[in-house]
């Protein structure tokens, strides 16, 4: 029973002459609210035979003292109000769970609610229906029946529970379903498949994945209607697919509620998948993904530290990515994120690279599984960048995040670049940190969590005041105080020049301003444009018809080096890298750009340019008329000038030009000119 109804309950047997003017004024509540709860306990009384409350014109109430019996019933409790949205979802998940005809009363008894209410939820809850090409029939002796193909059934409930999944709990089901053995089979179906596969899903996918299993369980066998019974050869690769073909609790499935059961697996956002035996489709969709990261690499001149556990991760998601957006299923967690000129420019190059992808699949990836891609490739950028100078701190932290391995990637890398005085050890799921014996002094969750640790309940779509807020906080109680001395120098002049009241609460507010400028400092938001790189000084033009490309290369490089960009050791790294036959170090046909990570020797950011009238002949019958060696050491936000060098280097009519010009000088004023007509489209 919920706290106000039993306040209310509670009140009259103890007043009973009292009026609802001050029924209101001792509850708090407005009268609407008494007249609801009112009317929700009369239900409940009809039910026991007991009289109603009766409302006298004086505002006084009348009833039996056997209400007193609702305060002692062991009956089902009244709900914590759950909003017209909640009540529209229950009422459909109920429906979905039943393959019979349901009463008005079946639906009120299991929401609490008056059936006035339920009567209008349930006119809401067609028209949601109908969006999902299903509707809600109605038999005046039996009720509602929901009606519809499997597919938009099963789709429906895949959206349904994905995205209220602190609404859905195992109670809630069960209350529905009256069946334990279906809870559990479905319980130890995705425990079995984490084990044969080596997989941890989200815990978020995880409540989800089983609600929606019972409901494929209790309709195959309640529905014999056959919609098709042929394999889907998409899904019947997999090796999901075969196992579950061959599980004995499903060998009375058919093969059509099979492939849909295969299908919530496939979708479903994992944590960690360690099996490497990869069947056929994975293997395909690792190809796309190594390929998909390579071109990253090429177009934003970003060298990424083990790749090849990188590529393993991005995949992790790629693959259920690949079969939601196939068979039209709902991902959980989207973001809403402030979105900046950097973003924008991932965005265009991200849709570009999984085409092939989209090819295979046959149709579009939707902007929100684009969306959360920019963001896994963005973090990554940014982390290659803010991890070169990675303080030490006693600090060590974990973040539990609910909703699989990009969220939890995502929430990562903006935690460690709002707190670079702590340590992120990694991210796990809730039922990993439950069993985790780790060492760590803060824990960042998106769901509460049973620790003595310091706990901070965060997100991922954080906007600007809610990081300032955090940092503040965690910094605060961490004791973490970098600001004192500049808060006392402050203090002491202020106080010469002026009268403080309240000289704790003065320090605290120059803190806070101190914190959020310092912040700032190291979220610099500009973007700089390719002229930032490049200067004349790095523009050496090549005199010699057949030059070596090694002795090409060290040209190329020596301003850099002369400036302090780079260490010699840069040299032989760009050497191995250009002589290995998986360089994928070009932009368009004419321009070698190597590059590689900041811990191979590199001191600074710029980029220098050998320019040869004659081709030099790289290995691997390659050949090239501009060598661009690219130094990229801290700065996080050079994608615009990537995406200025990439349009520059495939316009064959500029690289013709600048190939014969004379003097460096010359060079750089045409690249400044095409520079300015870019900023001007950016503009």
């Amino acid at each position: 029973m919920n706290k106000r109804i039993q306040n209310l309950i509670s009140l009259l047997l103890k007043e009973p002459n009292i009026k609802i003017s001050e029924m209101m004024q001792k509850l708090s509540l407005s009268r609407r609210q008494i007249n609801y709860a009112i009317e929700l306990i009369n239900d409940q009384l009809r039910s026991m035979h007991i009289p109603e409350i009766i409302r006298h014109r004086n505002g006084s109430f009348g009833y039996d003292h056997s209400i007193e019996l609702l305060l002692q019933s062991n009956g089902k409790e009244y709900p914590e109000e759950y909003s017209d949205n909640d009540r529209i979802t229950l009422i459909l998940a109920y429906l979905i769970l039943n393959t019979n005809y349901v009463s008005l009363n079946h639906l009120t008894s299991f929401l609490g609610y008056s059936k006035t209410t339920v009567a209008n939820d349930v006119k809401k809850a067609q028209i949601l229906a109908k969006k999902s090409n299903l509707e809600l029939k109605y038999n005046r002796t039996e009720g509602y029946f929901l009606n519809g193909s499997k597919d938009d059934i099963y789709r429906l409930a895949t959206l349904l529970f994905s995205n209220n999944t602190k609404l859905f709990t195992d109670d809630i089901i069960l209350e529905i379903t009256q069946n334990k053995t279906i809870a559990k089979k479905a319980t130890v179906l995705i425990m079995d498949i984490e084990d044969k596969f080596k997989v941890i899903f989200s815990d978020t996918y995880f409540m989800a994945l089983k609600f929606i299993i019972q409901v494929i369980l209790l309709r195959s066998q309640k529905s014999k209607k056959q919609v098709s019974n042929h394999d889907d050869s998409f899904i019947s690769q997999t090796n999901e697919y075969k196992f579950l073909k061959n599980y004995p609790a499903l060998k009375n499935l058919d093969n059509y509620d099979l492939k849909w059961i295969s299908l919530e697996i496939l979708t479903s956002n994992v944590y960690d998948k360690s099996n490497l035996l990869f069947g056929t489709d994975e293997k395909k969709i690792f190809r796309f993904t190594h390929q998909i990261v390579e071109g990253f690499k090429q177009k934003t001149l970003v060298q990424i530290d083990n790749q090849t556990i990188f590529e393993k991760r991005l995949m992790n998601h790629l693959r259920p990515a690949c079969y939601r957006v196939k068979y039209h299923l709902p991902n959980i967690g989207m973001m809403d994120v402030e979105t900046d000129q950097n973003h924008q420019i991932l965005l265009k190059i991200v849709k570009e690279l999984v085409e092939p992808l989209e090819k295979w699949i046959g149709t579009s990836f939707p902007i929100n599984e684009i969306q959360l891609l920019t963001y896994y490739f963005g973090y990554q950028l940014v982390n290659e960048s803010s991890s070169i100078s990675k303080k030490k701190t006693k600090y060590k932290a974990v973040v539990v995040c609910s909703n699989g391995i990009i969220m939890s990637n995502i929430l990562i890398r903006v935690l460690e670049k709002l707190f670079p005085e702590i340590i992120f050890l990694f991210s796990m799921s809730m039922r990993e940190f439950e069993n985790s014996e780790i060492s760590y002094d803060v824990v960042f969750s998106t769901i509460p969590l049973k620790t003595n640790k310091l706990e901070y309940i965060v997100k991922p779509d954080m906007n600007y005041s809610e990081k300032i807020a955090l940092r503040y906080r965690v910094l605060k109680q961490l004791g973490i105080e970098k600001n004192d001395d500049q808060v006392n120098e402050l203090l002491k002049l202020i106080s010469k020049y002026a009268k403080i009241n309240n000289s704790q609460k003065l320090k605290n507010e120059i803190e806070k301003v101190l914190l959020i400028n310092n912040w700032n400092v190291t979220n610099y938001r500009g973007f700089p444009n390719l002229l930032y790189y490049i200067n004349p000084n790095y523009i050496v033009i090549n005199q010699e018809k057949n030059i070596d490309w090694k002795k090409a290369l060290h040209l190329a490089l020596a301003p850099l080096l002369k400036d302090k960009k780079i260490e010699l050791r840069y040299e032989k790294e760009l050497q191995r890298q250009i002589n290995s036959p998986n360089n994928y170090s070009f932009l368009g046909t004419n321009i070698s750009i190597p590059h590689s990570l900041p811990k191979t020797g590199i001191l600074g950011n710029g980029i220098s340019l050998f320019i040869s009238k004659w081709p030099i002949k790289l290995p691997y019958n390659r050949r090239v008329f501009v060598i661009a060696p690219v130094a990229l050491y801290s700065h996080p936000n050079y994608s615009r000038a990537v995406k200025q060098f990439a349009r520059l280097a495939m316009n064959q009519k500029i690289i013709s030009q600048i190939t014969n010009c004379q003097t460096s000088l010359d060079v750089y004023q045409m690249i400044s000119k095409f520079i300015e007509i870019e900023d001007k489209h950016e503009n």
